[in-house]
């Protein structure tokens, strides 16, 4: 959300309500009135009064699973929120260690086997836990419990290479199919790597450096991120005039690269903790419904309507990045004007201090907009319907 000032009246049936207060100290702000007895009505509002800071969780998974960076994208936004964007150097973080390779281990008629002849036992304490599927044929090594597990042999994995008649191991990192990582291996006089003894396993899977798809790409010859906006860069030499469209991360060393889109790769996604619900309903029923997601059997509530603080520039980038994806032109949030105040309905204190201390009985309610010139809530009647906005409690 932009710098918010002033008061501006729309044509909407509401208020816009846009403030310039800023400051996130908890003395700067009214806080929520102690109701010492709730009604019937306000009964679904009562409940313990918690002075919360921002309620919007933001973190980042590392999918160790190679795909293309479109493919990366979509799985990211069917399953978390996007493709990871980077926003300063302390997200660069991420442990992005862990990463699976196929070594020369494949199932025949007579067991699992070495390319080298060795058989692999069932038994054999280095199967990671319920290994090996009896639908798969090929196997890779997982660093980090470095354990084996079988694998379909069409999947894409890094691999490692063995020089023939020698223990001296590669990393590739490339993902391919197993038979393209065999015939790599073998167009370099090598072969996929046999890791039946166990002090060569444990000594060489080890940490690897290996590209990891991020959301940042070129579009119209510019880099833009496929969530949200980041200056954030970290260019390794050269890289950022280099010929790809699509851009990964060094696990080790965290410098970006431009590679072919098309190139498959492990990659990191950005999740939160907010939930957009694109169905139209009043304040009230979005209230209940937010509350009603993931409660459990004794009453406890994992979910609540987002309440938003100011100043919190992280914070107003995931609310707006949801918003920006209604069906509505505004979205509820828990903001409500009730018993002569104003405040958040899941506790959070209320930082807002230039909101109207009368507002008109068809402005109680807050909304979000997805337009507007400063930013800012849209004070509406709570009886209109609308998408909203959800967060999960942590």
């Amino acid at each position: 959300m932009s710098q918010m000032s002033g008061v501006t009246p729309r044509n909407l049936g509401g208020q816009m309500f846009v403030s310039s207060h800023r400051e996130t100290s908890s003395s700067s702000g009214n806080r929520i009135p102690k109701m010492k007895t709730c009604g019937p009505f306000l009964l679904f509002l009562c409940g313990p009064v918690a002075a919360l800071g921002s309620v919007v969780v933001e973190r980042y998974e590392h999918v160790k699973k190679c795909l293309s960076w479109h493919e990366a994208q979509s799985h990211c936004r069917s399953k978390f929120t996007d493709l990871g964007t980077i926003y300063e150097e302390s997200d660069e973080e991420t442990n992005l260690d862990s990463y699976s390779a196929w070594i020369g281990l494949h199932k025949t008629p007579r067991g699992w086997f070495w390319f080298d002849g060795h058989e692999m036992s069932l038994n054999d304490p280095d199967w990671a836990q319920d290994e090996p599927n009896p639908l798969e044929t090929c196997a890779v090594v997982s660093y980090g419990i470095k354990k084996v597990y079988g694998k379909r042999c069409e999947e894409h994995n890094f691999f490692f290479c063995e020089e023939r008649g020698s223990d001296r191991f590669t990393f590739v990192p490339e993902s391919k199919n197993m038979s393209d990582a065999k015939a790599h291996c073998a167009s370099q006089n090598k072969a996929l790597a046999s890791f039946h003894i166990d002090r060569i396993f444990q000594s060489e899977v080890k940490k690897q450096d290996y590209p990891v798809w991020t959301g940042l790409h070129r579009e119209g010859g510019a880099w833009k991120w496929s969530y949200d906006s980041s200056e954030y860069r970290n260019w390794a030499s050269q890289e950022s005039s280099a010929t790809g469209d699509c851009v990964a991360i060094s696990s080790r060393n965290k410098k970006m690269s431009a590679q072919n889109c098309e190139a498959r790769f492990p990659f990191v996604c950005l999740s939160t903790n907010l939930v957009l619900v694109r169905e139209e309903k009043t304040w009230e029923e979005a209230l209940r419904h937010c509350r009603a997601l993931g409660s459990s059997a004794c009453g406890s509530r994992e979910y609540d309507l987002v309440s938003v603080q100011p100043g919190d520039e992280r914070e107003h980038v995931h609310v707006s990045a949801a918003v920006q994806e209604a069906d509505t032109e505004e979205v509820w949030v828990g903001l409500r004007f009730l018993a002569g105040s104003w405040l958040w309905v899941n506790g959070a204190t209320l930082l807002y201090p230039d909101l109207p201390s009368c507002p008109h009985p068809l402005q109680r309610c807050g909304a979000l907009p997805k337009r507007s010139a400063g930013g800012g809530f849209l004070l509406a009647d709570c009886a209109e319907r609308r998408n909203f906005l959800c967060y999960r409690k942590q």
